[in-house]
């Protein structure tokens, strides 16, 4: 079976988010903002399935590869599906969880499973970071009380009036970033940020986030999505100027806008030790399992 592939745009992500609400563990390597944001960076492109209602998608970079399919995971006959559309051997990219489970059920021995710990999402309830409540988050609490002493602040909703201030401040950031850091990966995220996310705000009502202005200077923001209950943190910048500033926009984000929702992803740490530790030093209440799966019929 051939597959007919389209371009990752505005057209075609509205007929993909109705297949993946049907998904039954929703990771955010396939959410629309990171598949927007990343789209030109890694090449991805859609390929709708209407025979099984599912969507394949495919990656360029580095090399050729696959994501899980997106669509109903509840149905029968894996090893017909895949052998029609891919031969006797498959493999696929961060496949979450839950899907491997269904085809190791499926599949058996057919489906070697590699755990990706890089990939796993970090999930937090979100009353546990609108509060910084208890012993465990007494660090956290100190330093945005600190911050507040030292940098009277407002938070600002994104809207469309704040969004060139956002623009500038992004560039400024990637800018600062590149000096101390490789920032290959940096400044493909922030050209997919400013053009397919900041520059389609309006276009995209799953999109919200926010801002701290500190001397009518923006020093942080953040943009999430909203996936049902949860909310998936998809950019978070704050200036190198202002020390606890990340923390000050996570916390003041969830206190303004956290309140209709459950759960907030903050997604992977890319294998990075720092960025690990300091995920792991907000206690997350679980996480999301991706593995490259390899599939031999």
């Amino acid at each position: 079976m051939r597959f007919l592939f389209k371009s990752v745009n505005l057209d075609t992500i509205v007929p993909y988010m109705e297949r993946w609400a049907r998904t039954r563990q929703k990771s955010s390597d396939y959410s629309s903002g990171v598949l927007l944001c990343w789209e030109r960076a890694l090449g991805y492109q859609f390929a709708f399935d209407d025979d099984e209602e599912l969507v394949w998608i495919k990656g360029a970079s580095p090399d050729e590869h696959f994501l899980a399919p997106v669509g109903n995971w509840n149905i029968k006959g894996w090893d017909e599906i895949i052998a029609a559309r891919f031969g006797r051997t498959a493999e696929f990219r961060l496949v979450p969880e839950k899907l491997v489970d269904i085809w190791r059920k499926q599949m058996g021995d057919a489906v070697e499973a590699t755990e990706n710990r890089a990939s796993w999402e970090y999930l937090h309830r979100v009353s546990d970071l609108a509060t910084l409540a208890g012993k465990k988050y007494v660090k956290k609490r100190n330093r945005v009380n600190q911050f507040s002493k030292q940098n009277p602040y407002e938070y600002l909703p994104i809207t469309t009036e704040l969004l060139p201030r956002i623009v500038l401040f992004q560039r400024a950031w990637c800018e600062s970033y590149r000096i101390f850091n490789d920032s290959g990966s940096i400044e493909r995220e922030s050209e997919g940020i400013v053009r397919n996310i900041l520059g389609n705000w309006d276009a995209l009502p799953q999109m919200i986030g926010g801002a701290i202005e500190v001397m009518g200077r923006i020093v942080a923001y953040t943009v999430a999505e909203i996936v049902g209950e949860t909310l998936m943190i998809h950019f978070e910048k704050a200036s190198l100027e202002y020390n606890a500033a990340y923390q000050v926009i996570n916390h003041e984000f969830l206190v303004h806008e956290g309140e209709p929702y459950k759960c907030v992803n903050r997604e992977e740490d890319m294998d990075d030790p720092g960025l690990r530790d300091a995920k792991m030093s907000y206690h997350p209440s679980s996480f999301i399992k991706k593995y490259t799966v390899r599939i031999k019929l």
